[in-house]
């Protein structure tokens, strides 16, 4: 057995070796057979069980490391299925983004991972469970299923350098062969069951039959198509969380039966994950038409509470739809419909159609991850700032820094972009940090220049549910001697409506601490008035689609004067954005808004076309 790391580790002197390995392995861990089957397995997202925590635990006693794993590698995280020596709140979570696992390796090359010292490993030097997790020494196995499939890992960690001997790489493999004999116990289980044990409905395997056997009959002469539709329960993990799991299964079964009573006799329902039906049929008609059915199940499944122990509850679902023609099989099919319905979920209730040319936006995403994969690293990213100004005076008085992107071989790439990409892939964690400690510095620069000036950074989702995020932020401005009030923090309306206790209480130490937290595009989201009782919000950022159309819509300019009379009553700043005309900038300050940003007095530009000391005096009448 090799005792030193992958047979493919590139040569710590060959960075380009290094980005292709990176490349090679997201492509491996994307692939769409592999995570269908870590799916059948059923094992994502489960509570722990003694079949696996066994063998974690002699692991860690028979190799004497302070941490061992079973985990499962999914498109865009890690999912611990068993651990032994995990810090509580890690033991907690349970999941990890893929920028802090190393198993993704062992899953990607399908052979163990040895590392005496991560530190010093040029494919996982860059992988923040170095820095975040303090994995020093790693040594995994990958779960590699009879089809030839990896699912995931059985590792050990040492939090020094270790140098693995031959003993402990047998007992780490013995006891990686017999988790792999329980998963594959799993996986035939799975094979020889066409249906939901909870419900009785079909499952992914028998829906993709179902459709595969449709798409085969279609006449390519009939319009009418073959479609099918995912339905997602929205926020059903509420469900769970109040009245436990027993009682959200009931739920499950009673949705089933609503979906059931309005699903034609030769169409197919199923249920193909833990809150996701779908429905498989030909004939619905075109899309307008599936569309119509969509709305009418929706309806369905909301039409009346759920009584559950006295306690009512209300279900809403957001639905997504795919047609498919000769030619497409059942697996692409279902899939294009999960798609739709989880772009979807940011707008709970919403009806989406999968996009066409679905096969070349995969490839084409596939290219961008690729590309952003080590960008940071390349010197690609650069920061531009966009001035925030005091709407009396025209002066500005801080700037928001924003990241851009040019990729030497896919051009300059919009942030709209690439954003939620790194957020998928975790590249958002170590982009964010970058930016944050750039922003410091530039700050830094211009107060000892004389501007006495703030600045605001955007804080992603998953940042925010970082344990070390506190101390990252802490580290900033004191490596540059900037006050914590200097700092202005932006979080979206979607980070409160998911927030867990981890959010929460980074939300309310960062505000203890005397940084700003501001709640960007107010009035595009949820929106919901608790938000602004039970977190700690200090500012509102107005959405730019509410300034835009501020002259000419007499109801969106009752809305900003009603949202800057709320932020009054609460005593919260407010910042509108997107603004570009002087009648824009007038209605504002008449409405009583103070602070504003938006083309009309900058761009976004390098710090250094603001010059040294950047005292602006703007107006939205000269745009920069």
């Amino acid at each position: 057995m090799d005792v030193e790391s992958r047979a493919d580790a590139p040569a710590a002197t060959d960075p380009a070796a290094v980005d292709r390995a990176h490349v090679s392995t997201a492509s491996v861990v994307l692939d769409g057979a592999r995570i269908a089957a870590l799916k059948d397995l059923g094992l994502l997202d489960t509570e722990a069980e003694e079949d696996f925590d066994r063998y974690t635990r002699l692991a860690t006693d028979l190799l004497g490391v302070p941490v061992s794993l079973v985990s499962l590698v999914d498109a865009d995280r890690q999912f611990i299925k068993s651990q032994s020596g995990l810090p509580r709140e890690l033991a907690d979570v349970r999941t990890l983004p893929l920028s802090h696992s190393l198993c993704q390796y062992a899953v990607a090359s399908q052979q163990p991972l040895i590392i005496s010292d991560a530190r010093a490993h040029p494919l996982v030097a860059d992988n923040l469970a170095i820095r975040d997790l303090g994995l020093i020494a790693y040594a995994g196995m990958p779960l590699v299923l009879s089809d030839g499939h990896a699912v995931g890992a059985f590792c050990a960690i040492d939090t020094a350098p270790r140098e693995w001997r031959d003993h402990d790489l047998r007992v780490l493999s013995d006891l990686a062969a017999a988790v792999m004999a329980h998963l594959e116990l799993r996986r035939l289980l799975a094979e020889r069951s066409l249906h939901d044990p909870l419900t009785g409905l079909a499952n992914r395997a028998l829906l993709c039959a179902q459709a595969d056997q449709l798409l085969d009959a279609v006449d390519p002469a009939d319009v009418s198509s073959v479609a099918a539709l995912c339905i997602g329960l929205d926020g059903f993990g509420l469900v769970n969380d109040a009245y436990g799991a027993l009682a959200a299964d009931r739920v499950l079964q009673q949705i089933g039966e609503r979906l059931a009573a309005q699903t034609r006799r030769q169409d197919v329902l199923g249920r193909v994950g833990g809150d996701v039906f779908a429905i498989v049929g030909q004939g619905m008609g075109d899309e307008r038409a599936v569309i119509d059915l969509a709305g009418r199940l929706r309806a369905v499944v909301s039409e009346t509470v759920i009584d559950i122990d006295g306690h009512g509850v209300g279900v809403t679902a957001t639905i997504g739809l795919a047609m498919g023609m000769p030619g497409r099989c059942g697996a692409d099919l279902l899939s294009g419909a999960d798609d739709a319905m989880r772009r979807g979920k940011s707008r709970a209730g919403a009806v989406l159609t999968a996009v066409d040319g679905t096969g070349e936006v995969a490839a084409a995403h596939l290219r961008l991850r690729g590309a952003l994969a080590g960008a940071l690293m390349r010197g690609e990213m650069h920061v531009v700032y966009q001035p925030i100004v005091a709407l009396d005076s025209g002066i500005a008085i801080g700037f928001e820094a924003l990241v851009r992107w040019d990729s030497p071989t896919l051009g300059s790439i919009s942030p709209v972009v690439f954003i939620p990409v790194a957020e998928r892939t975790g590249d958002i964690v170590k982009i964010g940090e970058w930016v944050l400690r750039t922003a410091c510095a530039q700050l830094a620069e211009w107060r000892r220049d004389g501007a006495a000036l703030s600045i605001s950074v955007n804080l992603a989702p998953l940042q925010l549910e970082l344990p070390n995020l506190v101390d990252v932020v802490c580290s900033a401005l004191s490596d540059h001697g900037l006050p914590a009030s200097a700092l202005t923090l932006e979080i979206t309306e979607g980070v409160l409506i998911d927030a867990g206790a981890l959010q929460a209480h980074n939300l309310q130490r960062l505000r203890e601490l005397g940084v700003t937290i501001s709640l960007d595009d107010f009035g595009t989201g949820y929106s919901a008035l608790g938000y602004l009782k039970r977190f700690p919000i200090d500012q509102l950022k107005i959405d730019r689609s509410f300034v835009t159309t501020l002259e000419a819509d007499p109801r969106d300019a009752a809305l900003v004067q009603a949202i800057l009379g709320l932020a009054r009553g609460l005593d919260i700043k407010v910042v509108a954005e997107g603004i570009e005309t002087a009648g824009q900038h007038r209605l504002l300050q008449q409405f009583g808004c103070e602070l504003g940003q938006g083309y009309g007095f900058s761009r976004p530009r390098p710090a250094a076309k603001f010059g040294p000391a950047p005292h602006l005096t703007v107006h939205a009448s000269q745009r920069a």
